[in-house]
């Protein structure tokens, strides 16, 4: 990190440190981390139907999967909610990465702060989540460094209408 007091000058700058984090989050991704793979809802061909958000003719078309490398994956299981229908449980998972992983898969900062995202899915551990939020960790100088992705899991019976998540619709 370079001394508070100097100016602006020399080398050890914002940009010089960013880069060298980013170097840095990209060798522990490869060399530790998990991937998860991201499908983004493609809106510019929506198939879904409007009001109710459900899917229509062949489902909602998403372009992917990409893999996005991460630091660090939380797979957790969610609390039996006792319904009318029976036992109901939901996972939840918790992803943490860099967000010059996102940025190569096309996410910008605008991306983040009007909620693009909210369509989008995430496989891992053979089963299919929704993006809830994703949050800006880190930042240095107006640079995001760390993000976290929250999704919920999509249940096999929500699943029939999307023939790209065919594979996923059968219960266990």
């Amino acid at each position: 990190m370079g001394r508070l007091d100097w100016k602006r000058s020399g080398r050890f700058n914002a940009n010089y440190e960013t880069t060298e984090i980013m170097a840095s989050l990209r060798g522990r991704q490869h060399e530790v981390g998990e991937s998860v793979q991201y499908y983004r809802y493609s809106h510019t061909d929506p198939a879904g139907e409007d009001l109710y958000d459900e899917a229509t003719g062949q489902g909602k078309v998403y372009a992917g999967p990409y893999r996005i490398p991460t630091l660090h994956v939380i797979h957790s299981q969610g609390a039996a909610q006792d319904t009318p229908q029976g036992m109901y449980s939901v996972d939840n998972l918790s992803i943490t990465a860099s967000f010059d992983a996102l940025r190569k898969l096309g996410f910008t900062d605008q991306d983040i702060e009007h909620d693009k995202y909210l369509t989008d899915r995430l496989v891992y551990d053979d089963a299919v989540f929704r993006v809830t939020s994703i949050a800006v960790l880190g930042q240095i100088q107006n640079r995001d460094i760390i993000v976290s992705i929250e999704a919920v899991q999509v249940k096999p019976d929500e699943l029939v209408n999307d023939v790209q998540f065919a594979h996923w619709s059968q219960p266990a």
